[in-house]
């Protein structure tokens, strides 16, 4: 395919790139055979299918039900997907091969994408898609309204527990597909309440806990609750003492030598992941899956099976998470390119002539001036600047950081765009900043052209009445929301041990604020000491927040918790698990930063759950929020000051690279790991703040200053940053 656009002056020829080369894998833990296990055949084998061809190798190897997504809206924007006008065949050949069809709407929802967002359902629901993945609370919305679809709980909607599970049951959810960080016996718990269950079985892992990574985001405005994550945990990292390694960079999980145990606890449906895979990894995958449900393999064929699905992403693989161990789950991301699986590439290139290797390459040209050669999903494009003049050095980027931006931009299936020089000395030149930014930003319109599709039919298509009520019922704009951006903060977010500092200087620290206290509380915590010291100072608390991530073990000890504080204080949930555990003790709530909101009825939602007020997501760009405050029923509450957790995670960090540490990657984006109770949260060390910022179209009811992540409450930060106030979030 040959197209004509205009970038920055210059005509761009796109066309059709070569076949990928796909890196060898480590060896596989010892997996135990499967044969002779006939209740496996019960489960669902569920495929992932990226494009067409990947679609229909999974459906000939066997799949019982596949997973996809549309071209926009979806977890996976780096995919092929599916144009909206296709899908209506799409779901025909599904069916047609005795299959299920799930659709992803799995991401968070800017308040622009509502209505695409309810059409993408109305469309689902005419072309008889089995089931459609959520994350947005705007979705429960309108559950009721499409009485012909099912919903099932995206992983990316961090449902950990059965009180989760439970109340994914009271929205009308039918089935939750659970954090991918579970154990086999925190998964046990979840099963039996009356709501299928959907777990992981093979494929790639977050180092973050399953829905709660704002990194790639932080870097450069891709974020991964929304489909874009451009993967930044795979690269190397250095600490204080300069040792460099890839601390974060996960092993693929493969429970295939696991099937046993998950048909005994009763899994509903085991799930490959794999949207950005190649067809020919669908199809090896899904056969061996299939042939290991049917109890035909022997030990020593399931490993060496095994042992070549990691050649794609060239990672070892894992089941540590589902035995309960956390450490030795990271390394090395990728094999040297001398070590590739010949048997496994050459099936790939005989499977699919369309795989192609990302990259960015840069060139001097003859003027001086330097060539951005960018290769993308099948399509290329070269950018120029022109020879510049650098007057401020320090305020200067130089081309080798430009280069690792684009190819975090252009990352596929975890992997950033391989990067080059000609001559090698040029990634030292500099360039003006704003010139490296153009650069980015039209790569960016390169991009999203390579996966441009019209969505005509889905905006022609005619929703019930009760959807359109929603969507364009006349709005009262809430009168709580009195404060602008730039006003005072009335709010300050604390630890425990940071709250004694407030309460003890209460007049210099506190002033008119009041507090959110971050409780922490886990299976460790001493509970009723905390609630003691918390009860004595009610007067200056607003609310007790739960934490954002909890496991199974921390359910009785945050309900006594609760059962002490919720009668005398409000409690802002931070996940679907604690919102049910206070809403069983009667609790005042909020909806803290970890269900925090894009989009007004969101907010309105989580109001009619019971939350007094809602928390605008700290990723949101301006214009989002200037949409969602000009739209919002319900009272808002927004973080001015922050470190924010970039991260949290189950894994246990390597030695030198755990609390106690900072990490640092190319872009020196810093991050301190801290324990906070069942997790680590990885907290930037460089704070958003928003304080100096004046925006009259942001009305909000509370402005907070979190103080969680401050080594220090009386150290003011050397550098800040906007986050992506003042950039597109996509």
């Amino acid at each position: 395919m040959t197209v004509m656009a205009m970038d920055m002056g210059i005509k761009i020829q796109s066309s059709t790139a070569g076949t990928q080369s796909l890196p060898s894998t480590a060896g596989t833990p010892s997996l135990p055979s499967t044969a002779g296990t006939p209740s496996l055949h019960s489960a669902e084998l569920l495929a992932p299918a990226g494009g067409p061809d990947e679609l229909a190798a999974a459906l000939k190897a066997g799949a019982d039900a596949v997973y996809f997504g549309l071209k926009k809206l979806n977890a996976r924007t780096g995919a092929k997907n599916f144009p909206p006008e296709a899908l209506k065949e799409v779901v025909q050949s599904i069916h047609d091969a005795h299959a299920k069809a799930y659709l992803t709407l799995n991401i968070d929802l800017a308040q622009r994408e509502l209505g695409l967002a309810a059409r993408t359902l109305a469309l689902a629901e005419q072309a008889q898609v089995d089931a459609v993945l959520i994350r947005d609370p705007a979705i429960l919305s309108f559950i009721p309204l499409f009485p012909k679809l099912a919903f099932h709980f995206s992983t990316q909607a961090a449902v950990t527990t059965s009180a989760g599970v439970e109340a994914a049951k009271s929205f009308g959810i039918t089935r939750v597909v659970l954090a991918r960080e579970l154990s086999e016996e925190e998964m046990k718990a979840t099963i039996g309440h009356g709501v299928e269950i959907e777990v992981f079985v093979q494929g790639a892992l977050c180092f973050s806990c399953s829905g709660r990574c704002l990194l790639s985001s932080w870097v450069g405005g891709r974020s991964g609750n929304r489909g874009a994550c451009a993967s930044p945990c795979r690269v190397r990292w250095t600490n204080q003492k300069g040792v460099t390694s890839t601390p974060l960079s996960m092993h693929d999980m493969c429970l295939a030598g696991d099937l046993a145990r998950l048909a005994e606890i009763g899994v509903d449906s085991l799930k490959i992941e794999g949207r950005l895979k190649l067809a020919p990894w669908v199809s090896k995958t899904v056969s061996l899956y299939r042939e290991a449900l049917n109890g035909s393999l022997s030990n020593d064929e399931l490993t060496q099976s095994t042992d070549k699905l990691g050649a794609y992403a060239g990672r070892q693989m894992s089941n540590a998470y589902f035995h309960g161990i956390r450490t030795d789950v990271t390394g090395e991301s990728a094999r040297p390119a001398g070590e590739q699986t010949a048997d496994f590439r050459s099936d790939c290139q005989a499977d699919t002539a369309a795989a192609t290797e990302n990259s960015v390459r840069v060139y001097n040209d003859d003027t001086n001036g330097t060539l951005w050669h960018l290769t993308y999903n099948n399509h290329e494009t070269t950018l120029r600047t022109p020879p510049q003049r650098v007057a401020n050095e320090r305020r200067a980027i130089e081309v080798a950081e430009i280069a690792i931006e684009l190819a975090r931009l252009l990352a596929t299936d975890g992997q950033m765009a391989d990067i080059k020089y000609s001559p090698d000395s040029l990634q030292d030149r500099l360039l003006p900043r704003n010139t490296g930014n153009r650069v980015v930003e039209e790569a960016t319109a390169f991009m999203r052209r390579s996966q441009k599709e019209t969505d005509g039919v889905v905006r022609n298509i005619a929703l019930p009445q009760a959807v359109r009520e929603i969507l364009e019922a006349p709005h009262y704009k809430c009168v709580e929301n009195k404060l602008k951006l730039g006003d005072r903060a009335t709010l300050l977010r604390v630890t425990p041990s940071q709250a004694e500092e407030c309460f003890a200087n209460r007049k210099s620290m506190l002033g008119s604020c009041k507090l959110i206290v971050d409780s922490q509380v886990c299976a460790d915590t001493d509970i009723k000491a905390l609630a003691i010291q918390l009860i004595e100072h009610y007067e200056d608390i607003f609310a007790i927040a739960l934490p954002a991530v909890i496991y199974e073990a921390d359910i009785p000890a945050i309900r006594d918790f609760l059962s002490l504080v919720a009668p005398v204080m409000t409690i802002e949930v931070n996940s679907w698990d604690t919102w049910q555990l206070a809403r069983e003790a009667n609790a005042n709530m909020i909806a803290g930063e970890g269900m925090a909101v894009l989009n007004a009825l969101a907010a309105k939602h989580l109001a009619s759950l019971d939350c007094m007020a809602a928390t605008v997501s700290c990723e949101i760009d301006s214009e989002q929020l200037e949409a969602l405050c000009d739209n919002a029923e319900t009272p808002l509450i927004l973080t001015v000051f922050s470190y924010p957790a970039l991260m949290r995670t189950r894994a246990v960090l390597p030695d030198g690279f755990g609390c106690g540490n900072t990490l640092s990657d190319g872009r020196k984006v810093t991050l301190r790991p801290v324990k906070e109770g069942s997790v680590t949260a990885l907290r930037s060390t460089i704070p958003l703040d928003w304080r100096k910022l004046h925006n009259p179209k942001v009305r909000v009811s509370q402005l907070v200053i979190d103080l969680t992540g401050a080594e220090n409450l009386q150290d003011a930060p050397s550098a800040t940053s906007l986050f992506n106030y003042d950039r597109r979030l996509r």
